[in-house]
């Protein structure tokens, strides 16, 4: 998994821009999760900047073929004192194995993301 991973994402530690707030600025329609967590239910398997407007049908059909969900964490959720146990309950979006995803509540007022 960590290989594709770095096929759709990047390396680990990727970062989509070197300035936040003009990648922001620039596509103000865009998830963007910086310093973000990947996980499964297994435990984190990469991290970096995530585009998830970008990277959303990658990432949807990773979880299909590997039939694994897929959790993207904001920084602080997979990292620091929740390292060994990320809190997969708090995911900006996660994809589903059918090929769904589901995005955090407190996100859908601020992001559209068509399937």
């Amino acid at each position: 998994m960590e290989k594709l991973l770095n096929e759709i994402l990047g390396w680990p530690g990727h970062i989509v821009s070197g300035s936040k707030t003009f990648y922001r600025e620039k596509n103000p329609t865009h998830l963007v999760i910086f310093n973000a967590n990947v996980c499964t239910d297994a435990g984190k398997v990469w991290w970096g900047d995530v585009d998830v407007t970008i990277s959303k049908n990658d990432l949807s059909q990773l979880a299909k073929e590997s039939g694994k969900t897929i959790y993207v964490l904001y920084e602080i959720d997979g990292r620091f004192e929740n390292e060994k146990d990320p809190k997969l309950d708090q995911a900006a979006i996660k994809f589903m194995p059918d090929g769904s995803f589901e995005i955090n509540e407190s996100l859908k007022k601020y992001y559209s993301l068509s399937a």
